[in-house]
């Protein structure tokens, strides 16, 4: 039998691919049970990054973190209505330029990381001046990252304020 030089190109180049395919596999990871501890403290800087921009009333940085997509979308806490990233931008710089002394604490947060894609949920303790009154609001927050080129953006977030 007669081989080509193809053939014993192949030949010899057959076993490093699947050397390589296995490579790639053992690399890959587990998105459901990798902690992914890196992309966990990326997250945690991200929503400390959202907590300082609050107390500073920085609504440069509070809507930079945000995908500037129609992909986006956001529930509560001060609107019903689903809102877009042009409507969540609006009303947070409405909103945030109308208060002054606010203190902002993540209590409990909680980071899961698939990849990718990352949810940050925890309960907010909010307190703030707003027309001279004292106000401290507490609830539920939910954050869902992406990770992009420009670092973790928010695509969806969820806040619900805990009634009296």
């Amino acid at each position: 039998m007669r081989i080509r030089n193809g053939g014993v190109l192949l030949a010899c180049a057959a076993p490093l691919v699947f050397a390589g395919c296995t490579i790639d596999k053992q690399e890959a990871k587990d998105l459901v049970n990798d902690p992914f501890i890196d992309q966990q403290s990326e997250i945690r800087e991200a929503v400390l990054s959202i907590k300082r921009d609050i107390e500073s009333s920085n609504i440069v940085g509070l809507q930079a973190i945000h995908l500037e997509s129609e992909k986006f979308t956001k529930f509560g806490p001060r609107s019903f209505e689903r809102q877009d990233v042009a409507s969540t931008n609006e009303s947070e710089a409405g909103f945030f330029s109308s208060i002054s002394n606010a203190k902002y604490e993540a209590r409990d947060l909680k980071i899961d990381v698939f990849g990718d894609v990352g949810i940050a949920t925890y309960y907010p303790e909010v307190s703030f001046v707003r027309d001279g009154n004292d106000v401290e609001v507490s609830g539920r927050q939910t954050l869902v990252f992406l990770k992009t080129d420009s670092g973790w953006k928010l695509v969806h977030e969820h806040g619900t304020v805990r009634r009296p």
